[in-house]
């Protein structure tokens, strides 16, 4: 008969959440767990197979809540101008977070040909509503994402490093400011 389990899986999972939020990815190991939680690396392991299986856990509560930031700003007018500002508030709000979701290095073997993050589940979503709510078909809508992914992910990156110089408020103009910038060019094509 296995052992049981002296802590539950979510009891687990919090720790190392809270301990992911507050210091950083690279603090979460099974001792720093354990360290945590007041007991040795067993009952973990009772749990998880592996300290990777506790961080996938983790990943995938860090991105429920930036989908509860995502679908905030779907709600926003412009939905697309509030996905933005919410993907900066949430760098803003949760740096740690954002660092484990959206900072992560790659390991080099992939060169991307273009920025458009058609790995994040949400793509779709985002480009639906810049169709939607500008009339634009899929290339324009693309073209107009890739710019202001790369220009909003780089203003996150400065708010999660605790270096950005701007304002919610400030952010909120730039992004408009490029946005109209980028819609005025496609209409000159």
């Amino acid at each position: 008969m296995p052992p049981k389990a002296k802590y539950q899986r979510e009891q687990i999972v919090d720790a190392a959440y809270e301990m992911v939020r507050k210091y950083g990815q690279e603090m979460l190991s099974a001792r720093t767990l354990a360290a945590e939680l007041g007991c040795s690396t067993a009952p973990i392991f009772t749990v998880f197979e592996s300290i990777e299986q506790v961080r996938g856990a983790v990943m995938e509560r860090a991105y429920a809540l930036y989908s509860s930031y995502f679908e905030e700003g779907c709600r926003m007018m412009p939905p697309f101008k509030g996905i933005g500002l919410k993907y900066v508030q949430f760098a803003k709000d949760e740096p740690e977070l954002f660092k484990l979701l959206f900072m992560q290095t790659g390991d080099g073997t992939e060169y991307p040909t273009h920025y458009l993050p058609s790995t994040d589940p949400k793509e779709h979503e985002v480009l639906q509503t810049i169709e939607g709510s500008y009339n634009m078909g899929t290339p324009g809508a693309q073209k107009i994402y890739n710019h202001l992914s790369i220009y909003t992910h780089g203003l996150a990156v400065l708010f999660a490093q605790k270096r950005c110089v701007f304002t919610m408020e400030d952010v909120s103009r730039l992004l408009s400011e490029l946005f109209e910038a980028l819609r005025e060019e496609k209409s000159d094509e």
